[in-house]
């Protein structure tokens, strides 16, 4: 590929951070924790549960229910899920804010293409998760510091796919754009927010999913592992 970025911008969950493979780990997890509670209980069952009300959660984040709500929410529908009251809601949930994000759960390869990348790119990272979250699932990684910047959609009132939030990023970094490439697993949050912002985009697509019909126009590259990016990006 021969056209060469001022910057490399990345995605957090399910680019770097393997964010499922991180919810089983919590679900089993809370077993540990809470025996009395769960313990009895089939494990697969508990995780399909647990990946179920995760999902709930999503919706509920996604129409901007305040953090606190579908935190509560996400452990009320988890019990219910189990056919368990819902009394310990709210423990679950301090449970998870707590223990979720310190997970070490990288997606294969996320801390090995960064360390590469760092010493010949400009790195930043653009990101819809919470800040009580995100920060902590860097350090967590033990990548936080490969970032010249950390935008997260919370913290500036713009998530993606809103263009704003992409140029934003490039600015903190003074580039424009164009110079820059953003590279995330959504086809349409990630891939289709950043080409609005007139930044080109690479879509980390390791199921090797179709794209959306609407994904149009096709995204500048696409790659199944994270370690083909250090041979394709090239950084002026």
């Amino acid at each position: 590929m021969g056209r060469g970025f001022r910057a490399v911008f990345f995605d957090l969950d399910d680019t770097l951070f393997d964010r499922r493979r991180a919810q089983r780990l919590m679900a089993r997890r809370m077993m540990a924790e809470l025996p009395a509670l769960l313990g009895g209980l089939d494990p697969e069952r508990v995780i399909a549960a647990f990946l179920e009300s995760d999902g709930i959660s999503e919706g509920d984040y996604k129409l901007s229910v305040p953090a606190d709500e579908f935190r509560l929410h996400r452990m009320q529908s988890f019990l219910g899920l189990l056919g368990l009251g819902d009394e310990r809601a709210g423990e679950l949930a301090g449970m998870y804010v707590t223990l979720y994000p310190n997970l070490d759960a990288p997606v294969t390869g996320a801390r090995e293409v960064l360390g590469q990348l760092a010493g010949r790119c400009r790195l930043g990272m653009i990101s819809n998760g919470l800040p009580d979250v995100q920060y902590t699932k860097l350090n967590a990684l033990g990548i936080r510091d490969r970032f010249e910047c950390v935008v997260l959609s919370t913290e500036i009132g713009i998530g993606k796919p809103s263009p704003g939030i992409f140029a934003h990023a490039a600015s903190l970094l003074g580039t424009e754009p164009g110079e820059c490439i953003y590279i995330g697993d959504s086809c349409a949050d990630d891939v289709l927010g950043a080409q609005a912002a007139g930044m080109a985009a690479c879509w980390f697509n390791p199921q090797g999913n179709p794209a959306p019909q609407d994904a149009e126009p096709y995204p500048y590259f696409e790659v199944g592992a994270l370690d083909e990016l250090p041979s394709v990006l090239h950084c002026d």
